[in-house]
């Protein structure tokens, strides 16, 4: 009993120290796995990707698909097209300058799952797309996987992408 009294004071002397509303309400455990938080967000970022294809024109398309990157994301294309380093890489790949705007008919990710730690984490999916670009007519289907990383303000940003592309037909 006498070893628990200094244990019981420090607890009381605790409690009396500052009020409730001071002290900060945990809404999450961030240990190391993901939080449902965090879930939401990467689910939001993969969202936030197709919707960016979905844009209206190339320079908006640009600007919402490329803020989803990490400045030094890398993207390996599919079809064994070497990787590409960078956003102003992947800026000049999906938009080169002077080319005609790429119009999206159709674009769908239906993710498989979402995994990892608070400070790396992987979405993988099945994706769905057809566009013209430059007058050529692409539809294909496959798999994807999203690295993904937290940006210095908590924001979660792309760091790896890969995907396979089989033609549909």
């Amino acid at each position: 009993m006498y070893r628990l009294a200094p244990l019981v004071a420090a607890f009381g002397l605790a409690a009396c120290s500052g009020s409730a509303a001071d002290a900060p309400i945990p809404t999450e455990v961030r240990i190391g796995g993901l939080t449902a938080g965090d879930r939401e967000a990467l689910h939001s970022l993969d969202r936030a990707y197709v919707k960016a294809w979905r844009e209206d024109g190339t320079e908006a398309q640009a600007e919402a698909l490329l803020k989803l990157f990490a400045p030094d994301a890398i993207v390996y294309p599919g079809r064994g097209r070497g990787p590409l380093s960078g956003v102003e890489e992947l800026r000049a790949f999906w938009f080169p300058e002077g080319a005609p705007p790429t119009r999206i008919e159709y674009i769908d990710h239906r993710t498989i799952d979402v995994e990892g730690s608070v400070a790396l984490a992987a979405i993988t999916g099945y994706s769905e797309i057809a566009f013209v670009f430059d007058g050529t007519r692409t539809a294909q289907r496959g798999h994807y996987i999203i690295h993904a990383r937290p940006d210095a303000a908590g924001h979660w940003k792309i760091e790896r992408m890969m995907w396979s592309a089989r033609a549909e037909g």
